[in-house]
């Protein structure tokens, strides 16, 4: 265990010096704002003020941690070390910047509190982020920040027992729609061969009628193979299922579709099942209860995972949301356009309401990429180029990298043959095996 003084405990402290120490260097920590008390423990101890009390390892304190105010901060951005930094004490012989406030600022996306630039969908611009205006968005710069102060920690108590990680590849498939032509109804299926013969579509003709036959699986229904290819590279993976109505947003097949019951079962079969929320229950809470519990319902167990579909994440509403509901794990913390970290780590965190001053028992699996987001790049040896700096990044700091794909990237449509080949080889690389 760690001591920790400072002036005044605030619920920010807690729960940044908690992330750090406990959840990533393995270290229990306490506090105390009594200077006797903290001079007579005898153990490991830091204090979290501006001068030295007892000799003992100290980092200056900045205004954001001991606020429960949201301002819009002044962000002077420096290097030190060869990592981007910002809230830097250069005077101070231990650390030349409160990581912990830093760190704060980047995990609780404060900036995602202050106005600013929104998309068509209402969601957080990546261009108006800091960490895109100063180049380190594709780097978990507070895992870098970590490793650093971890190193300085055990140059002042070289005995510290702190905890040690390993690269971690998960992966996450996301599924908005079960099939491409099974299972949708007299109506969509009808619509769908009009749209085809309008368009000149013969190849989806071609494609659809052994489906609708039942000679054929349907394209989509890809979910063994899927399974088979993470289970032989040693990866974890979880499937988002989307349970919604039909609307502009949401496009999967009917609650009651036979077909989609069963593909569930029997996927929940072989690995864990979870729920991709709508876009329609963002802000219908009666909505996502009824999804959720009409997932249990088919999978006979709790659902303690949730994906957001189309990730229109906006803070603190959603994340609250998903924590009163009693979801335990996130995995839609990423920018829908650009690969990268949203909160600079590529770490599970927990939840900060940042309005509410309250840590939840919500952790978020920050997602690095999608097969969506690459395909900006147009080629998929560009897009392996951009994965390989993150896994490089992710390697170093010895952290965990999750990657989420949409099952049509693994049907056998000629236009997904080179992504399909390229993401099969990147698992192969990086996989356990």
């Amino acid at each position: 265990m760690i001591l920790i003084y400072t002036h005044i405990i605030t619920p920010r402290i807690k729960y940044i010096f908690k992330h750090i120490f406990k959840l990533r260097l393995g270290v229990d920590v306490n506090f105390t704002s009594d200077i006797n008390d903290f001079k007579k423990y005898d153990s490991y101890k830091m204090s979290y003020h501006n001068d030295q009390i007892d000799k003992e390892f100290y980092i200056n304190t900045s205004d954001i941690l001991l606020s429960s105010k949201i301002d819009d901060l002044e962000i002077n951005i420096e290097n030190w070390d060869g990592h981007p930094i910002f809230f830097s004490n250069k005077d101070n012989p231990f650390f030349q910047f409160d990581i912990f406030a830093a760190s704060f600022y980047l995990i609780s996306r404060y900036e995602e509190y202050l106005l600013h630039l929104k998309d068509d969908f209402g969601r957080f611009d990546p261009s108006s982020s800091i960490a895109f205006k100063n180049s380190f968005l594709n780097k978990p710069i507070i895992d870098f920040w970590i490793e650093r102060f971890k190193s300085k920690l055990l140059e002042y108590y070289p005995d510290f027992n702190l905890k040690k990680h390993s690269y971690k590849l998960m992966t996450c498939l996301e599924v908005p729609c079960a099939f491409d032509f099974k299972g949708k109804g007299v109506v969509r299926t009808m619509g769908g061969f009009l749209r085809d013969f309008l368009r000149l579509d013969i190849y989806r003709i071609y494609r659809r009628i052994p489906v609708l036959l039942n000679v054929k699986k349907d394209p989509l229904d890809n979910y063994s193979s899927w399974i088979a290819l993470n289970k032989n590279n040693g990866l974890e993976t979880t499937v988002f299922f989307l349970i919604a109505n039909f609307s502009r947003y949401d496009r999967n097949l009917s609650f009651y579709s036979k077909s989609f019951i069963e593909k569930i079962k029997d996927v929940s079969d072989f690995c864990e099942v979870s729920l991709l929320s709508s876009y329609s229950s963002l802000k219908n809470e009666i909505l996502l209860k009824h999804e959720t519990n009409k997932l249990q319902s088919i999978i006979h167990r709790s659902v303690k995972k949730i994906r957001q579909n189309l990730l229109n994440i906006d803070f603190p509403v959603t994340y609250r949301n998903f924590a009163r509901f009693g979801f335990r794990h996130d995995y839609s913390l990423q920018y829908y356009d650009m690969p990268g970290f949203r909160a600079s780590t590529t770490n599970p965190f927990y939840f900060f309401d940042l309005e509410n001053e309250i840590e939840t028992k919500l952790l978020i699996h920050p997602v690095c990429a999608t097969d969506r987001v690459l395909k900006i790049y147009k080629k998929p040896i560009l897009a392996r180029q951009v994965l390989e700096e993150i896994t490089r990044y992710v390697k170093e700091i010895d952290g965990e990298m999750i990657l989420v794909l949409n099952n049509s990237i693994n049907s056998d449509y000629s236009t997904n043959y080179k992504w399909k080949k390229m993401f099969n080889k990147f698992f192969k690389s990086h996989g356990k095996n």
